[in-house]
């Protein structure tokens, strides 16, 4: 016969199979003093998208005392995400607890860049991408190249199944947690410039004195938080890299047909901030298009010659701007408009060329709306003829 103890230990088992779902998740959240939509979220086991679409919110901001109902239909971690006006890679990542990084790999992005209504996965396809693997070269250590990929120690020995005592030596093969292969490779655009935090120093001075935004720093080195260590490496990234999604307003807005491809040819290396490179992190402010060095480069839309001659490392260049957007034509070997004249969309503007810092052969096209840059494939697969 079972004792008392043992009676009354049945008993709150059942009591506990029975109610215990109940008391898992809340149906609703009373909004404490300093409470944030992603702090919520990761208390109660949801995101900040599922906790805005529960309550309909349009702003994160919180007022003390406010109740928010939980998401309780399962769909807390969906496998896609549509982009909304103002989103960055960076915040979907955070609110669905993933990486940059992993965003781009998902995705196949060239870049950081995303516009309102494109649809990103959540999840990894099948096959998974490709993990990034490195050589060892001569002088690394488990110490060096975890800094340089900004893992950490113990995460790299943990995807290669080392421990801490182990020797790497030149010709070694390492993955890289976290870090996947980029779907082809770059050799457009510089490298962003990297930091080492002094002792005192924050995010905020760091991104007062460097011309960019704590956002930035934070989307650029996959930061969760605002602090931040001396020693640590950041790479520094300007604001617009990582900026918030947004339609590009052309002026005026050429309709479908009215642009032109500059020239024909394979495309070489794709606009954007790359964190995935298997040779560094670029970002690249056009899209190079590969042909022989003279094939004639058309304008892609008319207005007035800018600049017709050498700008740096765009070589011999030649810049037409059309209201609040710049065309830029880069490396010609041949320039054949003047600054002031007028051109039409498809007039002969350049021959192709290697000249500025080129390492082959091709046309760098650049698009700026009010002097920033933004990708010029979407535009041209939805507005040129060629």
């Amino acid at each position: 016969m079972p004792s008392r103890r043992q009676l009354f230990f049945a008993v709150l088992t059942i009591v506990f199979l029975s109610f215990g779902t109940a008391f898992a998740q809340p149906s609703s959240v009373s909004v404490q003093p300093g409470d944030t939509l992603w702090a919520l979220a990761q208390r109660y086991g949801t995101t900040v998208d599922a906790l805005e679409q529960a309550n309909g919110l349009t702003s994160s901001a919180l007022a003390p005392g406010t109740t928010l109902t939980l998401p309780q239909d399962g769909n807390a971690n969906p496998d896609v995400y549509v982009v909304q006006p103002g989103d960055t890679l960076y915040n979907i990542a955070v609110a669905f607890h993933v990486s940059v990084d992993d965003l781009i790999a998902y995705n196949d992005l060239n870049g950081s860049v995303i516009t309102p209504g494109q649809t990103l996965k959540l999840r990894p396809s099948s096959p998974p991408p490709t993990p990034l693997t490195i050589t060892v070269q001569p002088g690394d250590s488990l110490w060096s190249v975890a800094q340089s990929r900004e893992v950490s120690v113990t995460a790299l020995m943990r995807a290669n199944h080392i421990d801490q005592g182990s020797i790497i030596h030149p010709g070694d093969t390492l993955t890289i947690p976290g870090r996947y292969a980029a779907p082809s490779t770059d050799t457009g655009g510089p490298v962003p410039p990297t930091v080492t935090v002094a002792p005192g120093e924050s995010l905020w001075s760091i991104a007062h004195n460097h011309g960019t935004t704590v956002a930035a720093l934070m989307g650029a080195n996959d930061l969760t938080t605002t602090e931040v260590f001396a020693g640590q490496t950041l790479r520094v990234v300007p604001p617009g890299q990582l900026g918030p999604a947004r339609s590009v307003a052309l002026q005026p807005n050429p309709s479908p047909g009215a642009m032109n491809w500059p020239i024909t040819g394979p495309i070489t290396s794709h606009f954007g901030y790359r964190q995935l490179m298997v040779d560094g992190s670029n970002f690249h402010t056009g899209l190079d298009i590969a042909a022989a060095s003279g094939t004639p480069i058309r304008a892609a839309v008319g207005g007035r010659v800018t600049l017709a001659g050498w700008d740096g490392g765009y070589g011999l260049c030649v810049v037409i701007t059309n209201g609040n957007t710049a065309y830029y034509y880069g490396h010609a070997s041949a320039v054949l408009v003047a600054s002031g004249q007028t051109v039409q969309p498809g007039q002969v503007i350049a021959r192709v060329g290697t000249t500025g810092h080129s390492t082959g052969p091709h046309l760098h096209f650049e698009i700026r709306v009010d002097n920033e840059p933004v990708d010029p494939l979407p535009l041209l697969r939805t507005q040129a003829s060629r």
